[in-house]
């Protein structure tokens, strides 16, 4: 089962976000590609904040996400910033770029993350509009893994947020969506 984790991040919380549905999927025994999506911006804007020059070196050694990666993988997982209701333009310009791989995508298992937003319904949104793309491209989708966590985790019953209560990033819920996918893919192969 080959899983291609793709992901934009400016900040780096998709960053650590695709890393644990990375880490996921590898505890079924899945083959994993971990992928970043190029930023549009220029570099310049790099320089302007210490958050982002610190993600850009951090992810310095995660190779650029190809349309390649898409045909490679059994399993796609898709992770992007919520901005303002709807997934970043790197990604969107990514997904755009794969139309013609429409046909080669269909049955395809894939299951989208985003980082969390402060803006009301943000996250539901962009995470809607990341859903829409890939059925587009002929992909099922694996809903997010919310059955595997714990009752008893507050991040279930805050509607799976996927930040905890001291504000740190719960990465439990990714890893959680990885194992997941990288399941059903191994379901859908046979």
């Amino acid at each position: 089962m080959n899983v291609a984790v793709i992901f934009y991040s400016l900040h780096g919380d998709t960053a650590a976000l695709a890393a644990a549905v990375a880490e996921g999927a590898e505890q079924t025994g899945a083959t994993v590609r971990l992928r970043q999506i190029a930023d549009l911006a220029p570099q310049e804007r790099w320089r302007t904040s210490e958050r982002i020059r610190a993600t850009r070196e951090h992810l310095a050694c995660v190779p650029v996400a190809r349309r390649d990666d898409l045909l490679w993988a059994d399993g796609i997982a898709l992770g992007s910033p919520a901005r303002y209701g709807t997934m970043s333009a790197e990604l969107r310009r990514f997904l755009d770029g794969a139309r013609q791989l429409s046909g080669d995508l269909a049955g395809k298992v894939a299951s989208v993350f985003c980082s969390p937003s402060p803006i009301a319904g943000a996250q539901r949104a962009a995470l809607q509009s990341m859903v829409v793309s890939l059925l587009n491209h002929g992909v099922l989708v694996q809903p997010p893994a919310r059955a595997a966590m714990e009752p008893a985790d507050t991040t279930a019953r805050r509607g799976g947020s996927p930040r905890a209560s001291s504000g740190e990033l719960d990465l439990t819920l990714a890893r959680a969506l990885g194992r997941r996918l990288a399941l059903t893919g191994q379901q859908t192969r046979r």
